[in-house]
């Protein structure tokens, strides 16, 4: 008897810019946040906007970590699904962007190249355990960086030999999308700046893998 499976939703978001200069940061990471259960896990994060809706607070909302104040950061974080009512978890790649080669400075090239590896690391998780896969990315891409990260997630999910669906949205607007955001930037920070405080404040069970954790040549 063939065993059904589970289909998962994956929403992924970024933190950092694609520049290499002056006004680069210094990382980048791109957060997936992954629910078998997204009415569930967007439910807090709803009532909240609500809320926030009848008391006025309009200029908070879509909920955004890098334009929130810290204020609505907590009542965000609070209102997230807590960890063990159901299966979601987080998986981000991040990378110190001074260790990319010249020849990976090309927006769609470097989004790619990180697309490909958050790709193959989160679904050696994944296994063939959930299908369809789900996949909901950031409609903010332009044609060529949609172009080169489907080149290079694609081959990734084939694979696995599931059914996927790949979608482009504005990822911010869905409150599963809002936790990715809120994990990047976390994430973000912590590398950036070295406040840890709002990556240990986050619920869920996460991992994390640098993609140049052996390079040591500087480019920039």
């Amino acid at each position: 008897m063939t065993r059904e499976k589970t289909p998962i939703h994956v929403f992924i978001d970024e933190s950092g810019n694609l520049d290499f200069g002056g006004k680069g940061t210094d990382h980048f990471v791109l957060s997936a946040f992954l629910t078998t259960d997204p009415a569930a896990c967007g439910r807090g994060l709803m009532d909240l906007r609500y809320e926030f809706m009848g008391r006025g607070l309009g200029d908070q909302i879509p909920f955004h970590a890098a334009y929130n104040s810290v204020g609505t950061r907590k009542r965000v974080i609070e209102s997230m699904c807590a960890r063990g009512t159901h299966q979601c978890w987080v998986h981000s790649i991040w990378c110190d962007k001074h260790l990319a080669h010249r020849s990976k400075h090309s927006p769609e090239v470097f989004y790619a190249l990180l697309g490909g590896a958050l790709a193959k690391y989160m679904l050696m998780s994944l296994g063939g355990t959930y299908s369809p896969i789900v996949m909901m990315f950031d409609s903010t891409l332009s044609s060529k960086q949609r172009g080169a990260f489907l080149k290079a997630v694609k081959p990734a999910l084939n694979q696995l030999d599931v059914e996927y669906r790949i979608m482009f949205s504005p990822v911010k607007e869905d409150p599963c999308g809002q936790v990715a955001d809120f994990h990047a930037w976390a994430l973000f920070r912590s590398l950036e700046s070295k406040d840890h405080a709002w990556k240990e404040s986050l619920p869920h069970v996460t991992s994390e893998f640098n993609i140049f954790r052996y390079g040591h040549a500087r480019y920039w």
